[in-house]
Order: C-alpha cells, then structure tokens, then sequence
C-alpha cells in the first residue's frame, strides 16, 4: 500500500515579549496545501492542529474524487525555512 505523507513546517512567531523571552505563537503549514496553515500555543499543538485539518481535508479530496497533491519524499525537508530560527518540520504520514 501506497502511504501518502507531508512535511509540515512550524515556525515561532514573536508576538508580545514574556518573560522567558520565547515565542508566543506558532504556525504550521504544509507547502502542497497553501490554504493550510494554523497557530498555536506550542510547536506539539499547531502540529496536532494541523493534523486534524489535514485529515479532514483528505476526507473531503475523497468524498468529492479529488486526488491529494503528490506526497514529499519522507526522507529529507524541503530547505525553505533553514534560516528561521527556531524552525522545525516533521513529516506527517496519511493514514487510512
């Protein structure tokens, strides 16, 4: 079976100073799905987030015969965020 999957890049984005000087919010987002992009509080919930909305994004490409854009290699990230300290991407694999 074929497995689908996508890196998801999440960046910090200072907002208002706090205390221990980190970010406030972070986003993530997926290259092959420009529309998809969410915030959160920690780098673990806009992952998770965006998870979410990715698998209900594949429920509707299934529902409506549309083909999801084609996967990442699950080897090695895309290099677009490399300079973004604080940077990180996971991948994230489609399941059934």
């Amino acid at each position: 079976m074929d497995t689908k999957g996508y890196w998801v890049e999440c960046i910090p984005i200072n907002g208002k100073s706090n205390q221990n000087f980190g970010a406030d919010l972070y986003n993530a987002s997926i290259d092959s799905f420009p529309d998809m992009k969410v915030s959160a509080a920690t780098p673990d919930m806009a992952v998770q987030k965006l998870r979410d909305k990715l698998a209900k994004v594949k429920k509707y490409y299934e529902m409506t015969g549309r083909a999801l854009p084609e996967a990442h290699n699950p080897i090695m990230p895309t290099n677009k965020m490399r300079d973004v300290k604080g940077w990180m991407s996971i991948y994230v694999k489609m399941t059934d």
